[in-house]
């Protein structure tokens, strides 16, 4: 459990190392990756909440109760106007007591968030045979299928509640005869076996990647997930790239792939082969992750480089560049500005982004340090007094004022929130999630296979 020293930096921190029915040797070389289910049950008598946690490790995948107190998470207006009265009854001194020891008390209930099944000994819920996942994704209005599970060469799976199998699969062969031998040789596989996924907005249809080998050429798969879950729609080409390692959707149809050239491609599921339109980056060295915002009306994206710079997008303003003419008669390419360039310290590269799911102005990037950085845009989207979803009109802050602004908590990689003896910088993507339904909540799966959630203390409530 979080000690005294961390936990003072958060507003709630609690940990636990899972045991396995099985014996799992050398977990710290296992890759890991974590996600939430979105439903939560409250219990007003025992005033706690529960929610899920999913876990997989290799090819495994488990599932662990985390029981947070209620009270955690209702909204503070009832206590502040209590607090009013109390003061104007000449009752604070009192009634401070009482408060603080309150929040004692929710920490130290916090603090053993998963003390229910700490000594539960774990069988895993699904098994994805043969595979290493490398993403899962919740799917909480699907009436088929509970999750699905992607695999280190692309592969996906769809798993059902009470089947431990998959119900459908996409496979992709990889072996000697295929075009997928490259990632079997021993030159550069880890750099080949990149793959992702993305859900459009109502979860009907789904986009993959994955290489085609070594040649310069990734591979889309537009894929059904409603009628026919699995069924393949149709497959894109991106060439002169070898990876596509990101995949995100702004709405049911657009969507936008992130290569390694440095260019991030908008899509449509309902036109032909051919990208929209383009942003291509060459400024902050590679860039190595994206994310769309779903909070807003589906205009804002943000990227992460290799140079640990991050820049807050609007897409209609990138779209609107690619078309307008006034500063290309003589060829040159299209002016696309970023709404605001933030960084990781000491050059940390971006391993991964994630936009929350309950704010329309905050995400979280990772390092490829593992080191978890809390941002929050309501300087940048609401300076003139409102937050449309976009820059305002106004005067922005100073450049140099931003980073302070917008930076609100930072969660060190290593158990416990610190790097311990033995740790290592884990392969950071996926291995952060933000809860869809309760706000703030993140979970953190480390190197060695230890679980974490907290609550970060300065984010905006």
């Amino acid at each position: 459990m979080a000690g005294r020293g961390t936990s003072s930096l958060y507003n709630h921190l609690s940990t636990m190392k899972p045991n396995f029915a099985m014996r799992i040797d050398n977990v710290i070389n296992y890759d890991k990756t974590i996600t939430f289910r979105s439903e939560i049950i409250p219990d007003k008598k025992k005033g706690t909440l529960t929610t899920s946690v999913l876990y997989s490790q290799g090819s495994d995948i488990f599932e662990m109760d985390c029981e947070l107190p209620l009270e955690t998470f209702y909204p503070q207006d009832s206590r502040s106007s209590k607090r009013r009265r109390v003061e104007e009854s000449g009752e604070k001194d009192a009634e401070d007591g009482k408060e603080s020891q309150k929040k004692d008390d929710e920490e130290s209930r916090f603090a053993g968030a998963f003390k229910k099944v700490e000594n539960k000994r774990f069988t895993p819920k699904w098994a994805y045979l043969g595979e290493t996942v490398s993403k899962m994704s919740y799917l909480d209005s699907s009436d088929d299928s509970t999750i699905i599970a992607m695999s280190k060469n692309g592969s996906l799976a769809w798993f059902r509640d009470g089947i431990k199998v998959p119900v459908h699969i996409v496979q992709e062969m990889m072996g000697p005869a295929t075009s997928f031998a490259a990632m079997h040789s021993h030159v550069r596989p880890n750099d080949l076996a990149v793959s992702d996924f993305g859900l459009s907005a109502s979860l009907d249809t789904l986009v993959k990647s994955h290489s085609n080998g070594s040649e310069e050429d990734s591979i889309l798969k537009v894929i059904d997930n409603a009628g026919k879950p699995g069924e393949i729609l149709r497959t894109l080409h991106v060439p002169g790239t070898t990876v596509t390692h990101t995949v995100r959707f702004f709405d049911n149809y657009l969507y936008a792939t992130c290569s390694d050239d440095n260019t991030l491609r908008f899509w449509d599921t309902r036109t032909d082969s051919r990208p929209l339109f383009h942003l291509t980056e060459h400024q902050n060295g590679r860039l190595t992750a994206f994310d769309t915002s779903r909070a807003t009306d589906g205009g804002l994206f943000v990227t992460g480089s290799s140079t640990g710079v991050i820049k807050l997008w609007d897409v209609r303003a990138v779209e609107n560049a690619t078309t307008d003419l006034t500063h290309r008669q003589n060829g040159e390419d299209p002016i696309q500005r970023e709404l605001v360039g933030l960084y990781h310290s000491g050059g940390d590269s971006v391993a991964d982004i994630q936009f929350s799911e309950t704010s329309a102005s905050d995400f979280v990037t990772v390092g490829g340090t593992g080191n978890v950085y809390h941002w929050n845009m309501d300087c940048v989207l609401g300076y003139n007094g409102t937050n449309t979803g976009a820059a305002s009109t106004g005067t922005p802050p100073a450049a140099r004022e931003l980073q302070g602004q917008c930076l609100k908590f930072f969660h060190r990689a290593g158990n416990n929130g610190r790097r311990g003896p033995g740790s290592r910088p884990g392969p950071s993507r996926n291995v952060v999630a933000l809860h869809p339904v309760i706000k703030n909540l993140v979970g953190i799966v480390s190197p060695d296979g230890s679980l974490s959630v907290y609550r970060p203390t300065r984010l905006h409530k």
